[in-house]
């Protein structure tokens, strides 16, 4: 990996510049532009390399590759790592509306499957075919299950799985993953957990009883092909050990082995912690939610859509809720008393709110807030829209930042919400359910604390750019 000063360096020979007119150019002493190149020092603001940049009229690519050595040297290489990984997470989140078809997996229909006491599965191709088949026949079962424990890197469990979730009846699938015990990425600098809450959030949002459950340790260690079958497949009749490149394995059927299997599952999942802690319904998420965030953090919300939920008054709580909704009357209050409890953690300062223009336009265009169950409520008429962007708009420069660049892409179906000891991320699965997965795990805390906390500059509107806009929208609005 290039340093920054071995890069400036390099760009210096390469394009043969004069030091001192780049000195002159960028408005640094000459002596201080030769520490940069000796790597004594490095510039400390931005503009300046981005002049160093103008100056050696340096292609796209290189630009980047400069700006990124030197974002390495400012912030250390293993916080630019992290933040890289978390942005990669954000932008590569599941998008209900863009999953592909599921595979269609058909059973025999002769009756329930019977399986070898063991027998051996020397090549990758036979692995999986015996994986889709046990699958499949378990399915098929009143009291099915599938246990496992194995990193989500499976690709091809893991399509299988995602598919069930077309499916009417759902089978329990509980499932112990090994998450990495240090913050170091591996070869390819990857953050390993991450990566696996990428791999499992699929599962969640096809609507699966899917349940997964943690423990530390050095994963490259732990699932090294020395460690031989360390991976595990696990139904109520049949198991599967295979390596962890998933090459190679042995199926058995004796059922006194799988129940020893079974035993030896059911012992390690106590030791572990469950990753999340779901949370289904409106009133659950009302009790849950404000115990989660108390008002003494700091905590950070990024989202498409603007958080209006502290702008609703119990009047427009009242018009939109459903009049067919069980227990309105009991609901309601309810409702009141969380938004009023989520207005005083605005109020109080604590929070920083990130959300897309394209959001607030997608508010303004269908009267719809992805945070509340679409079943519950009507979507907001066009003067109340109006009105809650207005009551936005006096935070807009504030608390609330509007997002730009990579960022502006969020799936409209993803929310983060976190502060250093606990988060959630709430999404709408493919029945259409919103759904809030709590986590507490301390390494995705930090990661993404630590990005939300050092949010690059270009990629947020400035206040100025930000309340022109809301400005033009509303005055556009109220023209039409």
């Amino acid at each position: 990996m290039n340093t920054f000063s071995g890069l400036l360096s390099s760009f210096v020979h390469q394009k043969d510049i004069s030091v001192y007119p780049m000195t002159r150019y960028c408005g640094v002493d000459r002596t201080l532009m030769y520490k940069y190149l000796n790597g004594k020092d490095y510039p400390k603001e931005q503009a300046v390399v981005e002049r160093m940049g103008d100056f050696m009229r340096l292609s796209p690519s290189e630009y980047e590759d400069l700006l990124t050595a030197w974002k390495i040297e400012k912030i250390g290489w293993k916080n630019w790592n992290s933040r890289r990984n978390v942005e990669d997470f954000l932008l590569n989140f599941p998008d209900v509306s863009r999953l592909s078809e599921s595979l269609s997996l058909t059973g025999s229909g002769s009756g329930p499957a019977t399986y070898p006491d063991c027998r051996a599965l020397p090549t990758h191709t036979a692995l999986n075919h015996v994986v889709s088949q046990i699958i499949v026949d378990e399915l098929q079962k009143e009291d099915g299950r599938i246990c496992l424990m194995l990193q989500p890197d499976y690709t091809y469990l893991f399509h299988l799985l995602t598919g069930l979730g077309e499916y009417d009846r759902q089978i329990p699938i509980r499932h112990i993953v090994c998450f990495e015990n240090t913050s170091q990425p591996d070869r390819n600098s990857q953050d390993h957990n991450l990566l696996y809450l990428r791999k499992i959030l699929p599962l969640y949002i096809r609507a699966l009883d899917y349940s997964v459950f943690y423990y530390y340790d050095a994963v490259n260690a732990h699932f090294s092909n020395l460690n031989g079958l360390s991976c595990l497949i696990l139904t109520s009749s049949c198991a599967v050990t295979c390596t962890s490149d998933y090459q190679t394995g042995i199926l058995y059927g004796n059922p006194d082995v799988v129940q020893t299997l079974q035993s030896h599952f059911d012992s390690c999942q106590e030791k572990c912690s469950p990753l999340f802690s779901p949370i289904h319904s409106i009133r659950d998420t009302c009790e849950t939610v404000l115990k989660f965030f108390p008002a003494s953090d700091e905590y950070y919300s990024l989202q498409p859509e603007p958080c209006l939920i502290p702008f609703l008054t119990p009047d427009l709580v009242n018009r939109i809720v459903r009049t067919e909704t069980p227990e309105r009357s009991e609901l309601l209050p309810m409702l009141n008393n969380f938004i009023r409890q989520l207005r005083q953690k605005i109020s109080g300062g604590t929070c920083h709110m990130f959300h897309t223009s394209e959001g607030i336009r997608r508010f303004m265009k269908t009267g719809r807030i992805y945070e509340i169950p679409e079943e519950l409520y009507q979507p907001f008429p066009p003067e109340d829209r109006k009105l809650l962007l207005y009551r936005l708009s006096q935070h807009i420069s504030g608390r609330y930042s509007i997002l730009r660049g990579p960022l502006e892409n969020l799936p409209q179906n993803f929310h983060l919400w976190v502060s250093s000891a606990n988060g959630y991320l709430m999404f709408t699965n493919r029945k259409k359910e919103t759904i809030y997965l709590l986590f507490t795990e301390s390494g995705l805390l930090t990661a993404f604390m630590d990005y939300l906390r050092n949010i690059d500059e270009k990629y947020l509107y400035t206040d100025e750019e930000a309340r022109h806009f809301m400005d033009e929208l509303l005055e556009a609005e109220i023209k039409s």
